[in-house]
């Protein structure tokens, strides 16, 4: 397995610009990329769930999660599709938004997470709301897809990840790489410019990703 980065926030805190923008970093180097989320899992497990026992619709071809179990298995899911993504990859982002990343972290496999790099993009519920209405009805990547109705997103992502992120979720995972949160609730500019100095901390420790094909 190449180079492993979690993306973590909430829904609307920038994970896809983030993941984008370190796939651009690797690939201008001839590396190759790959982008992993849990939504098309979850899409799946919706469409597949005729009687709605699970799932539920909502507008704009959306969906609610009614039994939350299935979140952790779109997590399992996750880890086993990654790992079996072959060519493997330099750089593999994993992006899924949940409201106790203390809890999420335990779907996957120690060997997995030890040596993964995750970022935390923190961004209030009321901005990331607002951010997840404007891209439904502007709709301009296949990541532009709408979350939980505005109710359950209020109460779902209502926690405050910050203070694990920050202070346990290293030793708690025995993760040997970078944690890493930054504040997204700012200007783009400022958020790329946070952006580029993770991506610097990671270059350095990970030459491998500074080589390229056209040297």
């Amino acid at each position: 397995m190449g180079v492993k980065l979690f993306i973590l926030g909430r829904p609307g805190s920038g994970k896809s610009t983030a993941a984008r923008y370190f796939q651009q970093i690797v690939r201008v180097r001839g590396l190759t990329a790959a982008h992993f989320n849990d939504y098309d899992i979850l899409r799946e497990m919706f469409l597949a769930d005729y009687e709605h026992k699970r799932f539920r619709p909502t507008e704009h071809n959306g969906f609610d999660a009614i039994d939350l179990s299935v979140l952790d298995s779109a997590l399992e899911e996750l880890e086993k599709r990654i790992t079996n993504t072959f060519p493997t990859p330099e750089l593999v982002t994993i992006e899924f938004a949940r409201n106790d990343y203390a809890t999420a972290l335990r779907c996957f496999s120690a060997s997995f997470l030890k040596d993964a790099y995750l970022l935390y993009l923190d961004a209030d519920i009321a901005t990331c709301l607002r951010r997840v209405h404007e891209r439904v009805m502007n709709a301009q990547t296949q990541d532009d897809h709408p979350s939980f109705s505005d109710e359950i997103f209020r109460n779902y992502y209502a926690r405050d990840n910050r203070p694990f992120i920050r202070h346990s979720a290293q030793r708690k995972f025995g993760l040997s790489k970078g944690v890493k949160l930054v504040d997204n609730r700012g200007l783009l500019k400022e958020f790329l410019h946070e952006l580029a100095q993770c991506a610097d901390t990671i270059l350095v420790e990970e030459p491998e990703l500074l080589i390229s094909s056209y040297k």
